[in-house]
């Protein structure tokens, strides 16, 4: 993973091999909570509204550097997964974690797989041992550091900086 954001409590990442959607249609972004934790309802309270709160922030963050970037991003699918953890193949811990998906119009699988869907269709995601994910291209390291500096900047706008979290950033 490559580190786009950290507070005391959250890292905001990108998968820098095989993320689940390519960066030519809006990218793939993860906020994970710094607790070790298996299901949303077991977070403490300020630790899931802080969650909801930087999805947020980071959603509109990498939406904002992507449309620079000249991709007709339309909206993020937000999701909440973990289910890969529990294959008998993985010997893995589910952690928590948010998985942000950047839809844009135009979007295309890089090999024109025939299991791809573009927006305005869901996207699937077979097993992450298949070829689906190899040509996928990760955001850039210039991505992750706009979507970081987007993201203090929005930190500082009134939108966000009413609300009563402090991220230690």
């Amino acid at each position: 993973m490559a580190l786009i954001f950290e507070t005391k409590d959250f890292l905001v990442e990108t998968p820098d091999v095989k993320p689940h959607h390519s960066r030519s249609n809006g990218g793939h972004v993860k906020v994970s909570p710094k607790i070790d934790i298996d299901h949303r309802q077991e977070l403490p309270l300020d630790i899931a509204a802080g969650l909801m709160h930087l999805t947020i922030v980071a959603g509109e963050a990498v939406t904002n550097v992507m449309r620079a970037n000249g991709i007709d991003v339309v909206r993020i699918n937000y999701q909440d997964n973990g289910n890969w953890a529990h294959r008998p193949d993985r010997n893995k811990k589910n952690h928590l974690h948010v998985h942000l998906y950047v839809r844009s119009n135009g979007e295309k699988h890089p090999d024109n797989d025939e299991r791809f869907r573009a927006f305005p269709d869901a996207l699937v995601f077979p097993g992450p041992d298949t070829n689906y994910y190899d040509n996928f291209e990760p955001l850039t390291e210039k991505d992750c550091h706009d979507i970081k500096q987007e993201i203090l900047r929005l930190l500082e706008t009134d939108k966000y900086k009413g609300a009563a979290f402090n991220y230690g950033v």
